[in-house]
């Protein structure tokens, strides 16, 4: 593929959008309506925050998505050296590997910059900070240490199968990646924000992140694939 039209169909746009849903969702106020309707004011409390399951699957075993794959990319990549098999996936695994550690990292450092803090954190919740004015902290004492989310930015890390399978031209592994990496990440979303540890606009924003990275990480290699036949559906259609 054209590495300019790449860029800009496949990078730009799609993070635009994830933003400007982010930016929506905050300056809409949609995002106080979703913490307002799982938060009990008798009690001051978010129910589902203390709940087990929520707790067990949503906040601590999702963290091991991006760490699983890492690890399972890693050990492929070795075995590609061995296994002749997996040799034409050597550069998908790297890039696998690179997405989840990176997207990780990337995360946790933007959440020290960002100052919207977690709904539970919030006055108007139960908490004791009130809601910043702007959006970058002005020091790390005022980061909000929430946004983008580390949890849905875990589940959005799936989508490295949708680029995976584009640079190995398997529609199958694309698709179904897509379609596994958005409602990983919409799951464990709607998990946070019902424990009221996240806006919707954060997890959102997670969903920029991942997208950004694994988009720009994966570049090389789709724009490296071989050009489809003019007049095919996928040169219509720009897909390959």
């Amino acid at each position: 593929m054209n590495r300019n039209r790449y860029l800009l169909l496949h990078v730009i746009a799609p993070v635009a959008v994830f933003a400007l849903l982010a930016w929506l969702a905050h300056r809409s106020a949609l995002d106080f309506q979703i913490a307002a309707a799982v938060y009990d004011p008798a009690t001051r409390h978010f129910p589902w925050r203390g709940h087990y399951w929520l707790e067990v699957l949503g906040h601590k075993a999702v963290l091991a998505l991006p760490i699983g794959m890492a690890v399972a990319a890693l050990a492929a990549v070795l075995a590609s050296y061995r296994v002749d098999r997996l040799r034409p996936w050597r550069g998908a695994l790297c890039a696998m590997l690179l997405t989840c550690l990176v997207g990780q990292v990337t995360i946790a450092q933007m959440q020290e910059l960002t100052a919207l803090p977690r709904p539970h954190e919030l006055l108007r919740y139960g908490g004791e900070r009130l809601l910043p004015e702007g959006f970058w902290a002005s020091s790390l004492a005022l980061a909000g240490g929430a946004m983008p989310s580390g949890h849905a930015g875990a589940g959005y890390s799936l989508l490295v199968l949708y680029f995976a399978g584009w640079a190995r031209g398997i529609p199958a592994l694309r698709w179904s990646g897509l379609a596994v990496g958005l409602l990983a990440g919409g799951l464990f979303s709607a998990v946070r924000m019902l424990q009221g540890m996240h806006f919707l606009s954060q997890t959102l924003a997670s969903a920029a992140v991942m997208w950004a990275l694994a988009s720009l990480i994966f570049l090389p290699l789709i724009c490296s694939r071989r050009q489809p036949l003019p007049g095919s559906l996928d040169a219509a259609l720009g897909l390959r």
